[in-house]
C-alpha cells in the first residue's frame, strides 16, 4: 500500500520548517532595512552581507557530519532554540541601543547556525518520506521556501513601517516566538537514527567521514559529484541574471522606479511556487534524464530579453518580456531543483545523506556569490553590450545542458 505524503510526521516537519523559515526571512529583510537606515552605507551593508556568506561555505561540511551522526530531531529543536536565543539577544541589544557592532556580530552568528541547519533539514526528508513520495515531499518543501521568501519580506516591510527603528526590537521578539514555536513543534518528530562507524576521536570522525563522502561522490558514484558541479555551473550563470540582471535592467536600462521592480519580484515568487506545484503533479511522469531540457529552456528564455534590448524597444514592452522570461526561468528552475535534490537524495546512502547534501550546499554556496559578484561587474562594465552578455550566457547554459544530458541519464538509471 502506498503511504500518503501528508503523514502526521511530515506535517510536524512542515509546520516547524514554515515557522523557522518565516522567522529567518523576516530577520534578514528587516535587518537589511535597519542597517541601511542607520548607516546609510551600501558598502557596510555589502560587507555584512558578504560576511554572512562565509560561515555556510566553511561550516556546511561539518554540519553534514553532525547531521549524519546525531539525532536529527534533537538537532532541529536545538538549532531553532539557538535561533530563538540569538534573536532574543538581538532584541535586547536593539532595545538597549547597543553598539552596531554587537548587532552585526549576532547577525554573523545567525548565519553560522544556519550552516548547520541546511544539511539536517535536507537529509531528514528521505527518512521521513517513502521513496515514491520523495519528489512530492521535496516539491512541497520548496513551495514553503518560496512562499516564505515571497511573504516574509512583505511582512517584514509592514512590521518595520509600524515599529520603525525606535521599536525594532519588537520584530526580533516576534521572530523569537516563531523559532521557539518551531522548536516545540519539532519535538513531536520521529526521525530514525542512522548507524555510523565509530572512531577514537572527533578529529578521526571529521577526517574519515569527510574522506568517505569525497570517495563516494568522486569515485564510487561519480555522477553525484558531476550533477553537483553541473548544478553549480547553472547557478553561477542563471542566479545572477535573476538577482542582479533583472533589477539592473529595470532600474538602469529601462529607468523604471522601484514599484516595477517589486512587481516583478512578486511575479517571480508566484511562479516559483507554481513550479513546485507542477513538480509535485508530474511525479511519475517526468524523468530525471530530461532535466537537461529544462535548462535548455532556461537558456532559450534569455534570448527574447536580449533581442528587446538590442532593438531598443519601449521600456514597458521590454519590462513585459523581461518579466515573462525571468518567470519562465524561475518556473523551470523550481522544477529542475526539486528533481535534482530528490535524485541525489535517493541514490545516496541514507547514513551519508547529511554529508552529501552538505557538500551539495557548499558547492552552491561557493558558486552563487562568485557569480553574483562577477556578473555585477560585467553588467556595469558592458552596459552598452548587455545584449551580447545575455546571448553569451544563454549559449553557455544551452551548451552545458546538452553536455549534461549523459550525466542526468546515468542518475536516472540508478534512481530507478
Amino acid at each position: 500500500m502506498i503511504k500518503k505524503v501528508f503523514s502526521k510526521n511530515f506535517i510536524f516537519f512542515l509546520a516547524g520548517q514554515t515557522l523557522s523559515m518565516f522567522g529567518t526571512n523576516i530577520i534578514k529583510f528587516a535587518i537589511s532595512l535597519y542597517i541601511l537606515e542607520v548607516t546609510t552605507s551600501a558598502a557596510i551593508f555589502g560587507w555584512i552581507t558578504a560576511a554572512s556568506y562565509i560561515p555556510p561555505i566553511i561550516l556546511s561540511p561539518f554540519g553534514g557530519i553532525l547531521a549524519d551522526r546525531k539525532n536529527k530531531k534533537n538537532l532541529m529543536v536545538a538549532l531553532d532554540g539557538i535561533y530563538g536565543m540569538i534573536t532574543l539577544l538581538m532584541g535586547i541589544a536593539f532595545q538597549r541601543r547597543e553598539e552596531f557592532g554587537i548587532v552585526a556580530g549576532l547577525l554573523i552568528l545567525l548565519s553560522i547556525v544556519s550552516a548547520f541547519e541546511a544539511p539536517v533539514v535536507q537529509s531528514s526528508v528521505p527518512l521521513i518520506q517513502t521513496n515514491e513520495n520523495l519528489t512530492k515531499a521535496n516539491a512541497i518543501v520548496n513551495q514553503i521556501t518560496s512562499l516564505s521568501g515571497l511573504l516574509a519580506p512583505f511582512l517584514a516591510g509592514i512590521f518595520y513601517s509600524i515599529f520603525g527603528k525606535e521599536y525594532f526590537h519588537y520584530i526580533m521578539f516576534l521572530c523569537t516566538v516563531c523559532f521557539l514555536l518551531a522548536a516545540s513543534v519539532e519535538l513531536h518528530l520521529t526521525i530514525p537514527l542512522q548507524i555510523q562507524h565509530c572512531y577514537d576521536s572527533m578529529v578521526d570522525v571529521f577526517k574519515y567521514d569527510f574522506k568517505d563522502t569525497l570517495r563516494l561522490i568522486l569515485k564510487e558514484k561519480q555522477h553525484i559529484g558531476a550533477v553537483m558541479l553541473l548544478n553549480a555551473f547553472f547557478m553561477f550563470l542563471i542566479q545572477p541574471f535573476l538577482s542582479i540582471g533583472v533589477p539592473y535592467i529595470i532600474s538602469v536600462k529601462l529607468e523604471l522606479d522601484s514599484v516595477w521592480n517589486g512587481g516583478v519580484q512578486v511575479f517571480l515568487g508566484i511562479l516559483g511556487i507554481a513550479g513546485g506545484f507542477v513538480a509535485a503533479a508530474i511525479t511519475g511522469k517526468f524523468q530525471i534524464k530530461n532535466i537537461y531540457k529544462l535548462f535548455i529552456g532556461m537558456g532559450l528564455a534569455m534570448i527574447p530579453v536580449s533581442l528587446m534590448i538590442l532593438k531598443h524597444n519601449s521600456a514597458k514592452k521590454t519590462y513585459f518580456i523581461l518579466s515573462l522570461s525571468a518567470g519562465a526561468i524561475i518556473f523551470l528552475a523550481s522544477i529542475a531543483g526539486t528533481y535534482i535534490v530528490s535524485g541525489i537524495q535517493k541514490v545516496s546512502p541514507q547514513n551519508m545523506l547529511g554529508r552529501v547534501m552538505a557538500i551539495f550546499a557548499t558547492i552552491n554556496n561557493c558558486a552563487l556569490p562568485i557569480g553574483v559578484w562577477l556578473y555585477g561587474i560585467i553588467y556595469e562594465k558592458f552596459d552598452k553590450q548587455l545584449f551580447g552578455v545575455l546571448i553569451i550566457t544563454a549559449v553557455f547554459i544551452i551548451f552545458g545542458s546538452i553536455k549534461g544530458k549523459k550525466i542526468y541519464w546515468i542518475l536516472q538509471q540508478e534512481y530507478n
